[in-house]
C-alpha cells in the first residue's frame, strides 16, 4: 500500500500535462476532420457542377440537332410538294385545262401558299423547341456556378470551424496551465 501514495502523487502531478496533451490532440484531430469535411463537400459540389456543365452541353447539342433534323424534314417536304404540284398540274392538263391560268392557277397558288406556311410553321416550332433546350443549358450552367460557389463556401466553412476548434483548444490549454 505504501507504493500507492507515491503513484497517486505522480498521477496528480502529471494530470495537467496529460489533460494538456489530450486537449491539443483532440483539437488537432477535430480541426483536421473539419478541414477534410469541407474539402469533401467542395469536391461533391464540384462534381455536381461538372454534371451540370455536361448536361448543358448535351442540351445545346440537342438544340442543334433538332434544328438540323427539322431542316432536313423541310427539304423532304419540299421534294414531296414538288411531286404533288407536278401531279396536280398534270391532272389539270389531262382534263384539258390550262394549268397556268384560271382555277388551276388559283389552286396551284393556294397549294404553294399552304406549303410555305407549313415550312414557316415547322421552322418556327423548331426554333421554339431549340430555344427551350438552350434555356435548359443556361439553367444547367447557372446551377453549375451555384454548385461551385457552394463548394467554396463549404471549404471555407471547414477551415473556419477548424480555426475555431484550435482557438477553443488554446483557451483550454491556457486554463489548464493557469490552474496547474
Amino acid at each position: 500500500m505504501a507504493f500507492i501514495a507515491p503513484a497517486v502523487t505522480a498521477i496528480k502531478a502529471a494530470a495537467p500535462m496529460i489533460s494538456l496533451g489530450a486537449t491539443v490532440l483532440g483539437a488537432a484531430t477535430q480541426a483536421t476532420g473539419q478541414v477534410a469535411q469541407g474539402n469533401t463537400q467542395q469536391a461533391a459540389y464540384n462534381f455536381n457542377a461538372d454534371i451540370n456543365e455536361r448536361n448543358a452541353q448535351v442540351a445545346e447539342q440537342q438544340a442543334d440537332q433538332l434544328v438540323r433534323r427539322e431542316e432536313q424534314k423541310i427539304v423532304d417536304f419540299q421534294k414531296d410538294f414538288r411531286k404533288f404540284s407536278d401531279a396536280q398540274s398534270q391532272a389539270f392538263r389531262y382534263n384539258g385545262w390550262i394549268a397556268s391560268e384560271g382555277t388551276p392557277l388559283k389552286v396551284a397558288l393556294a397549294s404553294a401558299q399552304e406549303a410555305e406556311e407549313e415550312i414557316a410553321t415547322r421552322r418556327y416550332n423548331a426554333k421554339v423547341s431549340a430555344g427551350q433546350l438552350e434555356e435548359n443549358a443556361t439553367q444547367e450552367r447557372m446551377q453549375a456556378d451555384l454548385n461551385r460557389m457552394y463548394g467554396k463556401s463549404a471549404s471555407r466553412a471547414g477551415k473556419v470551424d477548424a480555426g475555431t476548434s484550435l482557438l477553443g483548444a488554446a483557451a483550454d490549454v491556457a486554463r489548464i496551465r493557469m490552474f496547474a
